[in-house]
């Protein structure tokens, strides 16, 4: 049996090693290549269909569309919160820091802030931006004069005053005060972009000294990014004039006297500015008049027409006339009347002297309040969160200026500014009163510092605020005078020993040894006086640095240390 079975094994193995040539085997090894025509052919397969979109793919697709536009609609909606949240904040800090009226509309007041807060920027890298004040304050103006929005009560002025000039005398107090305000730095922003042009064929609002034309055949290079120089022929003036609008001050109903008078100061220094000198003459003039006319009342005229000096036994003057009186002196002695204005300066000098200085035991319960310490009840707390939200209110009306001016540390600033004055007139009109106009000079930098020690370095009232402002600026002023004055005279100095040193020396005699040789001895301190005076102007300048320059106070709390 076993044999059989063997016999069969190997007939089978013949049988299929003889059908291997109909086999495509890649493991046979030393055999002829398979070619295509020696394989048996198979049928195609049928290409494999998918769905690349079904019902559980489409829901996916549509559950991902729809988180995608949710997330996309929530973050829009958190930076539009954010946005919204910091703009309201930054409102409200510019409304505390120019406060506005509470009678005006929302837009009214944005404007009016945003023109203060481009005036009164201080970034040392940036110029104040005038066109962008003039069309803040200008759309504020505008507004406050439409009857439709916030000048419901205005009325017209007569017909004898300027066109467009309001009758404010119906409205309330902060309503005209804020009017005035806006007004003020409408002609101040009037001023700086004064004879601006707008091209009408592009709507682009360019200066005067860029316009091509007739008038102007060699304009200045325009700014990068525009396409050529704004054409005569295409242009017209942007802006109203100043004129216009000091006039329109002037002659607006409701105003008080301290405020025409401003106005009237303003226009005349602007009609100074532009070469106007007889119109200048003539609004200061009326600026004075205006203020002296607050005391017509009285038996005695505090001011003499004549001279415009004032009149010791007259009493003490009040604040406006002090100002505008400075003011008109001032004009004299920048256009040559030298003589005239140094005795009006003088007057001045004497009424502020004669000024009452603050009440010992009003003084002293002013420092009681501000030394008290603050409560802790629950009450002062709940006042403190109250004030944080509540919108400021809107600050008190000023003094109108009719009483005399208490003699506090602004007024001795403003005293040592008329030191100044006197001492600069004395000085550049004759040369025998140098020396005492260089004594004036010193006397108003030992009151300006003085002063200015005594103040706060960090000042958080109005009034304190103005009195270091004022302060400062007459000391600068001062050591620029005193400094400059000085040298001169050192250079006159220096001069005249080179001058000596350069002529002949005479032949010694017998008589020239006790007599004229002894007058050539001169003491090497006189010789060497002003350059010795120099270099304690250079010490004072450098140790009053610190006062003059306005340094930021360092944060507190916990954004301190974010600070370097």
């Amino acid at each position: 049996m076993l044999p059989r079975l063997i016999i069969l094994r190997r007939v089978l193995a013949r049988a299929l090693q003889s059908r291997s040539f109909a086999r495509s085997s890649g493991r046979q090894i030393g055999t002829r290549p398979q070619l295509p025509f020696l394989s048996i052919p198979t049928p195609p397969r049928p290409q494999q269909q998918f769905r690349y979109l079904t019902t559980e793919r489409k829901a996916r697709l549509k559950y991902e569309v729809k988180l995608g536009l949710k997330y996309v609609a929530y973050i829009y909606a958190a930076v539009a919160a954010l946005s919204a949240g910091a703009f309201a904040i930054s409102q409200e800090l510019l409304e505390r820091q120019h406060p506005t009226p509470h009678e005006w509309s929302f837009l009214t007041r944005m404007r009016y802030r945003g023109a203060h807060c481009e005036r009164d920027q201080t970034d040392p890298n940036r110029i104040t931006d005038w066109l962008a004040i003039m069309q803040w304050i200008k759309g504020a103006v505008e507004r406050l004069e439409d009857p439709n929005v916030d000048g419901s009560g205005l009325k017209k002025a007569p017909s004898d005053r300027p066109r467009g000039t309001k009758d404010i005398s119906a409205m309330p107090e902060s309503w005209r005060r804020g009017y005035y305000e806006s007004m003020m730095m409408y002609a101040k922003a009037a001023e700086n972009v004064d004879g601006w042009v707008l091209d009408k064929s592009r709507n682009i609002i360019f200066p005067p000294e860029m316009m091509h034309g007739p008038s102007n055949p060699r304009p200045k290079p325009i700014p990068p990014g525009y396409k050529g120089a704004p054409k005569e022929e295409d242009c017209e003036v942007a802006f109203e004039s100043p004129d216009n609008i000091y006039l329109r001050i002037l002659s607006t109903e409701g105003l008080t006297t301290r405020q025409r008078m401003d106005a009237g100061l303003a226009y005349a220094s602007w009609l100074e500015f532009k070469g106007l000198a007889g119109p200048a003459n003539i609004m200061y003039e009326d600026a004075v008049e205006l203020a002296a006319s607050e005391r017509h009342h009285l038996q005695a005229d505090v001011l003499d027409r004549k001279s415009w000096t004032l009149d010791e036994k007259a009493g003490p003057p009040s604040a406006n006339l002090l100002t505008s009186l400075t003011a008109y002196a001032t004009f004299r002695a920048r256009h040559g009347d030298v003589s005239s204005a140094l005795p009006m300066l003088v007057s001045i000098l004497k009424a502020r002297r004669s000024l009452s200085n603050l009440p010992s035991d009003e003084g002293s319960s002013q420092v009681s309040q501000l030394a008290a310490p603050v409560k802790g009840s629950v009450g002062d707390m709940a006042k403190f969160v109250i004030n944080i939200f509540a919108p400021p209110a809107y600050p008190p009306p000023p003094g109108d200026g009719t009483a005399p001016p208490t003699r506090d540390a602004k007024e001795l600033c403003e005293e040592a500014a008329l030191h100044l004055h006197i001492g600069e007139i004395m000085y550049a009109s004759q040369a025998a009163s140098r020396e005492e106009g260089l004594a004036w000079t010193r006397e108003a930098v030992d009151i300006a510092e003085e002063q200015l020690h005594k103040l706060d370095p960090h000042p958080s009232s109005t009034a304190e605020r103005a009195a270091r402002t004022t302060c400062r600026e007459c000391l600068a002023a001062g050591l620029d005078n005193w400094s400059h004055m000085v040298a001169r005279l050192a250079r006159e100095e220096a001069a005249k020993k080179i001058e000596k040193e350069s002529q002949p020396t005479k032949s010694a005699t017998w008589f020239s040894f006790w007599g004229e040789g002894s007058k050539g001895d001169e003491d090497p301190s006189a010789v060497s006086r002003w350059a010795a005076e120099e270099k304690v102007i250079q010490e004072r300048q450098r140790r009053s640095q610190e006062l003059l320059d306005e340094l930021e106070p360092p944060a507190n709390g916990l954004m301190s240390i974010f600070h370097a």
